[in-house]
């Protein structure tokens, strides 16, 4: 892949770039966005089409985190000659169960489904079990949209690494939270084939430029330095920077989770989901706010990440009713039965008339076994 190609010639692909008015000067990425449901932006779709366009002939797209296919689509749009590859659990996002059917949907509608190879897997069991396979071509662009918590962002870095061509981009979404940044140079500070080629944040999340921030990262075997300490040092000071002003700080971190509960009461859960977490980032004892966490994921349809948190809750501070109800309600789910039938019966010992209805409800369908 030719980084420097890359980086050269990308800022004359749009107008007014450098500015908060950005813009591709194509418009048939803003098509796609019209007729596929994203959480992306035409910005980002240009960036990554002209990164596969740099690639060499023998390598390949790949992409963790597809939703519905825009980034996908817009990666591989008028590339007839590549291949993508991409993976996505469906973990997040998909209350319907209807994200995979979707994906395929908008991979007919542009021509794409023979073009692209897709696993719903979990990525990072996905890579591992791919370490020892050599395979027929290395990734040129790899794009990263996944969990974003700081274990599976670098996670999503160390995995790849092994099918990198010698020179490569990796795209990073949500460069916007400080755990994402931090992944990255720690990634690269360990790394030092790696480096920082574009730093593109947002004033806020879902931002018309580049959506939630993006890093771009340049891959290249060839070297063996990057950066000087006293550089990785400034980054650190940067991400790690204390704030002086604590009431203020406190008054902020407060305003954001009654954001969080507000949106969550107007069901904009994907926005509820982001004021939650970066409450928690700093409040990470408080057990009502991962309860309410789990309560949103449960209603999102990410009922193992409702679990976690609901867990997480109760290891704080023990469980109410409204604790071991929900809790029910995502094994049930995720059809883990036995330990629903558990949950409910500890939130029927506290009053809990919903789960005494769940709990009958679960035991006829499931009669326990009567030893003769």
């Amino acid at each position: 892949m030719d980084y420097q190609k890359f980086i050269e010639q990308l800022p004359t692909l749009y107008e007014n770039w450098n500015q908060h008015s950005v813009r591709p000067k194509s418009q048939q990425f803003q098509q796609v966005i019209s007729q596929v449901k994203g959480m992306t932006t035409a910005n980002v779709m240009q960036l990554l089409n002209f990164a596969v366009t740099c690639m060499e002939t023998n390598e390949i797209y790949c992409e963790v985190g597809s939703f519905q296919g825009a980034t996908l689509i817009g990666a591989l749009l008028d590339r007839s000659e590549t291949r993508g590859h991409a993976i996505d659990n469906f973990s997040k996002f998909d209350s319907e169960g209807t994200n995979r059917q979707k994906l395929q949907e908008n991979l007919q509608k542009f021509n794409l489904e023979n073009r692209v190879r897709f696993w719903e897997r979990d990525f990072e069991e996905f890579f591992w079990e791919r370490q020892e396979i050599e395979m027929d071509k290395k990734i040129g662009v790899y794009f990263y949209d996944a969990a974003h918590n700081y274990r599976s962002q670098i996670s999503g870095l160390l995995l790849i690494k092994p099918f990198l061509a010698n020179q490569a981009v990796l795209v990073v979404d949500d460069a916007n939270q400080k755990q994402v940044r931090q992944a990255n140079w720690d990634f690269i500070a360990t790394n030092p084939k790696c480096q920082l080629l574009l730093e593109l944040l947002t004033p806020g999340n879902g931002y018309p430029t580049f959506w939630n921030g993006i890093h771009v990262l340049s891959w290249d075997a060839s070297k063996s330095s990057n950066y000087s300490a006293p550089t990785f040092c400034k980054r650190h000071q940067e991400l790690v920077k204390p704030t002086h002003n604590l009431s203020q700080r406190e008054g902020s971190v407060e305003k954001l989770y009654k954001q969080a509960l507000k949106l969550h009461q107007q069901q904009k859960f994907l926005l509820a989901e982001k004021k939650y977490r970066e409450f928690l980032l700093s409040n990470q004892d408080d057990a009502n706010a991962w309860l309410n966490l789990g309560i949103l994921c449960y209603e999102m349809g990410s009922y193992e990440e409702a679990i976690d948190s609901i867990s997480k809750s109760l290891e704080i501070k023990g469980g109410n009713a409204d604790t071991y109800y929900y809790l029910g309600l995502a094994f049930e789910k995720n059809s883990q039965t036995d330990r629903a039938i558990s949950a409910y019966q500890k939130a029927v010992d506290k009053k809990d008339l919903r789960a005494g209805d769940r709990l009958l409800s679960l035991l006829y369908r499931n009669p326990p076994e009567i030893n003769s």
